[in-house]
């Protein structure tokens, strides 16, 4: 490596950025009509837990969501009166700020038939009952206590950053003076470790709860071992290939839940089900579309004795975007995406919350991951012929399902089966739920028991044969727009109209609530399922109420891809060792890369960003070597920029605000580039990546450098 050049400042800060350069970069559901029928005659005992009652925040990004109910329910504040929606979106920062949200309430439904065929239920709404407690069960009864429910009545926080910090301080603590473990890392629930709430509670983990890196190999949790929350921090975890369970976003907050802890109070379900579940909300940190977005998985483990038949798992959602009641909905049955919409092009001021104006925003919930269908030993196919489709259990879009048509037998997983709105109110069709049976009808697809069970149909509000309409076409997506050509919600019929959403039909906007479900399969004694979802957010600059659903549509293909590559963000190249020599009024910094597991080793990085969608260039087909798609959406590392900033606490964004930041130097990467370009999202044309161009001096310097990064803020020993 060349000395560096010597910089004349009295310089007190340096920061190090990289210049990177891309080229462009199954059986027929069953309907009792017996009404809610429970268990059998003798209602399971409970633990009498109380309702959870802990609280908290995901607040990363632009969202701020509040979490409550210990994964029961999720994002209404009832700490007010009357409770108002607190899916924030974008977030208020300051109390001046407007007080804009587009949920109100979201929740997990699970409901199935018992070997006596029987109905089952555990869902969430607004929590006027409770059918979710805090707590793991016991993992050879099933069983849960008063006192464990309440000591796992907290949500876990935990960040990839804090993690990152244990790794490189366990590797040397000597580089790390002063540092001390954090209690995120501490009190973390996993097996072998004592989680702790209160003076006196503590509950030693000794089955399998939060996922984590065994350093020793030992099984048991222990961070003075190395054992630290199980990020995937090398990025080599083929989630297709394996169900390795761990963390996920650059923020996490892990909680545990179960169906047991007490009688079911809002489905009206006699007996429990018997399920653990698992979760985690996550959400990124970036300059994109996925800075409005927010992630929740779910581990659901079957910890009960019994074999449930035609069961479903189902996300709900009350989606009030400002006023709550002007609302539409609708879905995209090739994305797997459920959306709620403005009924109208103005959306007003209403309980509390501030409405978004012209031009509202969409917001929709991605359903990317659903229950393992049933094995019938073979690969079902991913095939646009329907009746083929319908035959050999496949779908017809990539967004419905996982492992379809891959030449792997029976590792398919459902996506969004079914969607299913209704009404604020007490209709008796498409109406809240008021039993259990009621949420199951709805889990499969159908409507109220008040309706017979009936199922939904194309055209209208769905109710057609509830109603008695002669020649009603079932249908099991509600409200498909133009999305499916196909047909597939109607199993192949052609309908009239061929395209169906709320705004051609005229409907009356309202307080809707949507389901998307995934179903029906069999739910075996000890078997784990995943369900994860994205909510993902976008508002056009102009146009009608309508236009956000393009948008929506965009960012959700965004969202998608996350999805698809294990939810890896894009990192920069691996910071460099870094060398600073400080002489009167000159500081000589050098910088070397000699770690091979580095990512830019030799000045090698060449990154991929798997969320980058490569348009379409002429009537939908892209121009140039399907084989060159791929590589058009990597980076390569090209340089570094060396900034003079105020204090420490001077944040990348900051860096073009001439009051805390001012650029010193830029170097380029001695190669034949000579021209950066950047694609960034540009929504005020088309919803599509536009060049901005950025021209570089190459060797501006003079100075050779072995290793560049992303961003370093290196703090040095003099104040400005």
């Amino acid at each position: 490596m060349q000395n560096g050049r010597k910089i004349s400042t009295k310089l007190i800060i340096a920061f190090l950025a990289v210049l990177c350069v891309s080229k462009v970069n199954a059986r027929t559901a069953v309907t009792n009509t017996n009404g809610n029928k429970g268990g059998g005659d003798i209602p399971t005992p409970t633990a009498g837990c109380a309702p959870a009652a802990a609280v908290a925040i995901l607040e990363f990004n632009n969202i701020r969501a509040r979490l409550e109910g210990t994964g029961g329910t999720f994002f209404q504040n009832r700490a007010v009166s009357p409770a108002i929606a607190a899916y924030q979106v974008p977030k208020q920062n300051t109390e001046d700020d407007p007080y804009y949200a587009a949920i109100y309430s979201a929740g997990l439904w699970i409901g199935g038939e018992d070997p006596s065929g029987n109905v089952k239920v555990a869902a969430a709404l607004f929590r006027q009952g409770n059918d979710f407690w805090p707590g793991p069960l016991d993992d050879n009864t099933a069983d849960i206590d008063a006192e464990t429910c309440q000591i796992f009545d907290q949500y876990f926080s935990i960040s990839r950053a804090e993690v990152n910090a244990f790794v490189a301080w366990y590797a040397d603590p000597s580089a790390f003076p002063g540092y001390s473990i954090p209690n995120s890392i501490l009190n973390y629930p996993a097996r072998g470790n004592t989680v702790r709430k209160q003076a006196g509670q503590q509950y030693y983990v000794s089955q399998n709860l939060a996922p984590f890196f065994d350093n020793d190999g030992d099984g048991f949790y222990d961070p003075n071992a190395g054992d630290y929350p199980k990020y995937d921090l090398l990025g080599n975890v083929d989630c297709r290939a394996t169900r390795d369970v761990r963390l996920f976003g650059d923020t996490t907050i892990w909680f545990v839940f179960n169906d047991k802890g007490n009688t079911h109070t809002e489905s009206g379900s006699i007996a429990p089900i018997g399920m653990e579940i698992h979760g985690q909300a996550f959400a990124f940190a970036t300059n994109d579309e996925i800075n409005d977005m927010t992630f929740y998985n779910y581990e659901l483990i079957n910890k009960s004795s019994f074999t449930f038949g035609n069961t479903y798992f189902g996300q709900w959602v009350d989606a009030d975007l400002g006023n709550s009641n002007d609302d539409f909905v609708g879905c995209d049955a090739s994305r797997g995406l459920g959306y709620a919409y403005n009924g109208d092009n103005d959306d007003e001021d209403a309980n509390g919350v501030t409405g978004y104006g012209q031009t509202p925003p969409a917001i929709g919930v991605d359903f990317f991951e659903g229950p393992y269908a049933d094995a019938d030993l073979k690969d079902n196919p991913l095939t646009t012929d329907i009746p083929t489709a319908i035959a050999e259990g496949g779908i017809p879009y990539e967004g419905l399902g996982i492992g379809y048509g891959d030449g792997i037998v029976d590792n398919e997983r459902y996506g969004m089966k079914k969607f299913v709105y209704y009404n604020i109110g007490g209709d008796p069709v498409n109406g809240d739920p008021g039993s259990a049976l009621d949420y199951y009808n709805y889990l499969q697809g159908q409507w109220r028991a008040g309706s017979g069970g009936s199922q939904m149909s194309w055209g209208g509000d769905g109710t057609g044969i509830a109603d008695g309409q002669a020649g009603a076409i079932p249908c099991d997506l509600i409200f498909p727009g133009e999305s499916d050509p196909l047909h597939w919600s109607t199993q192949g019929v052609t309908p009239t109209p061929t395209v169906w959403s709320e705004g051609t039909e005229n409907n009356t906007a309202g307080d809707r609530r949507f389901l998307q479900s995934a179903g029906p399969f069999t739910l075996e004694p000890g078997a784990i399922n995943d369900l994860t979802v994205g909510i993902v957010y976008a508002r056009a600059l102009n146009g009608d109420n309508t236009s956000s659903i393009t948008y929506l549509q965009v960012a959700d293909d965004k969202a998608q891809a996350l999805f698809d590559n294990c939810f890896k963000v894009l990192e920069g190249p691996n910071a460099p060792d870094v060398t600073i020599q400080e002489l009167e009024n000159e500081l000589i910094i050098y910088l070397s890369n000699n770690n091979p597991i580095s990512n830019n080793f030799n000045e090698s990085a060449n990154l991929k960003d798997a969320t980058i969608s490569i348009p379409d260039t002429l009537n939908g087909v892209y121009q140039g070597p399907e084989s060159d798609r791929d590589t058009l959406k990597y980076y390569k590392f090209q340089g570094y920029q060396i900034y003079q900033v105020k204090t420490g606490n001077v944040s990348v964004t900051q860096l073009s605000d001439p009051a805390v930041a001012r650029l010193i130097a830029q170097v380029d990467k001695e190669d034949e580039i000579g021209q950066l370009v950047n694609y960034e999202f540009d929504k005020s044309i088309i919803p599509m990546f536009l060049p901005k161009w950025l021209t570089v001096r190459i060797k501006e310097l003079d100075i050779h450098l072995e290793l560049l990064m992303m961003h370093l803020l290196q703090e040095l020993t003099r104040d400005l």
